[in-house]
């Protein structure tokens, strides 16, 4: 996963002192995958998967999207994050707060791991309920990946 990817980049270099042109873009280049994943890829996982509630399995997207995003948010305000001197995940912002970005970074890699096998899982109930073998690409690589999942 992308986003796995770029909290262990910012995991090992948090303060960005290191940083070059090229560490940038590779960032830049990660998100984009990550955000065209979400906008494609599982989209189209979940109108495979759910042919006859495509409403409400996109309805889902957005719950747990705004959900996320809400939480994120919260952290960020309400000083949960906060920490009192800078040090190495303890990041100064530029309106001079200090944020705790470790905390952010396990939270991302805990759900980068976590949705793995929970995607492989769902597959498997998939096609447990009789879903078709005819799902898009990623599926049937998957099953080159780890030898079938039936």
């Amino acid at each position: 996963s992308s986003y796995l990817v770029i909290a262990l980049i910012f995991f090992a270099f948090p303060d960005g002192s290191n940083w070059n042109r090229a560490s940038l873009l590779s960032v830049y280049i990660l998100l984009g995958v990550g955000r065209a994943t979400f906008e494609g890829t599982l989209r189209a996982i979940f109108a495979d998967f759910f042919p006859n509630e495509k409403e409400g399995a996109f309805a889902n997207i957005i719950l747990f999207s705004g959900t996320a995003s809400t939480l994120g948010y919260a952290l960020s305000v309400s000083g949960a994050l906060e920490c009192e001197e800078v040090s190495k995940h303890c990041i100064e912002y530029s309106d001079n707060s200090i944020h705790n970005v470790l905390v952010m970074e396990i939270v991302i890699v805990a759900v980068a791991i976590l949705s793995i096998p929970s995607f492989w899982r769902a597959v498997w109930m998939f096609r447990q309920e009789g879903g078709s073998d005819d799902l898009s690409i990623e599926i049937s690589l998957l099953d080159g990946l780890d030898g079938g999942l039936e």
